[in-house]
């Protein structure tokens, strides 16, 4: 009695890891790398106060129901803490997460500050 319920929970472990290793290979279900994102923006950290709060913006839209903007998001707002960063260029300085290149910031009041690559700029807001 005692090898059938080794064997049973054996073969229900294989089961349980197999499935998990399956989950993994989506590529939806794949946790951010966020090592490799805070890398991304470390270098603009030394451009900001060492607090308060500065603008975001993005040219990134998701499809609906897309959630890969928001994560980008969260990212940004994790990698530069204690630096509040609110999703609006309404603040002295502001900070982008630009995708392409080939289109224009819209709003005339952001000049740029300093470019950091990667679509990572720094702007200021000429009115605050």
């Amino acid at each position: 009695m005692n090898r059938t319920k080794i064997a049973v929970f054996g073969l229900l472990a294989i089961v349980v890891l197999s499935i998990f290793n399956l989950l993994l290979d989506i590529p939806a279900l794949k946790p951010p790398d966020i090592t490799l994102f805070d890398g991304h923006v470390s270098r603009v950290r030394a451009s900001l106060p060492p607090s308060g709060t500065i603008g975001y913006y993005t040219d990134f839209t998701d499809p609906p129901g897309g959630t890969d903007a928001l994560r980008e998001y969260y990212l940004m707002q994790y990698a530069l803490a204690p630096v509040v960063v609110e999703k609006s260029v309404d603040q002295k300085l502001v900070i982008t997460s630009l995708h392409n290149s080939q289109i224009p910031i819209r709003n005339p009041n952001l000049q740029l500050v300093r470019d950091f690559g990667s679509g990572v700029q720094l702007l200021r807001n000429r009115t605050k």
